[in-house]
């Protein structure tokens, strides 16, 4: 366990857009990890070189995939911890969605010594104050 966690370190470090690792029954019902990488096409090479000097791997298995994704963009809430940032998303239809900032939560849970599940609610409260009202 502690090789596949650095390994997904280092290939975060080495462009991974996102890496993840869920335990599998493999055949002749041997424990096994696959080990899933999300990056830009032209950061695969480096990134199975990584994987193949960090695991014990022989083989690496391959897709491409198409991302859709929301247009989107960034937005600040004033909240009683201070200014803390979000994504606000639409699609075609105009449907949205506010997501706060994990990692500016997560400062502002940790400079307050709070629960960051705190900062969340106080910060979907800024979310739902900000919707206009549907009288």
């Amino acid at each position: 366990p502690e090789l596949v966690a650095y390994c997904m370190e280092e290939l975060l470090v080495a462009g991974a857009l996102d890496v993840y690792a869920k335990p599998v029954v493999m055949k002749k019902n041997r424990p096994g990890l696959i080990l899933g990488v999300i990056c830009k096409s032209e950061d695969t090479s480096v990134l199975e070189n990584k994987i193949f000097s960090e695991t014990g791997t022989f083989g690496i298995r391959k897709q491409t995939l198409q991302r859709v994704k929301l247009e989107r963009e960034s937005i600040k809430f004033t909240t009683k911890f201070g200014e803390i940032a979000a994504k606000k998303g639409w699609d075609y239809s105009g449907h949205g969605i506010i997501t706060p900032e994990y990692e500016d939560c997560a400062r502002v849970a940790r400079l307050n010594k709070i629960p960051l599940r705190e900062v969340y609610s106080e910060v979907n409260l800024q979310i739902e104050k900000s919707k206009p009202s549907q009288e």
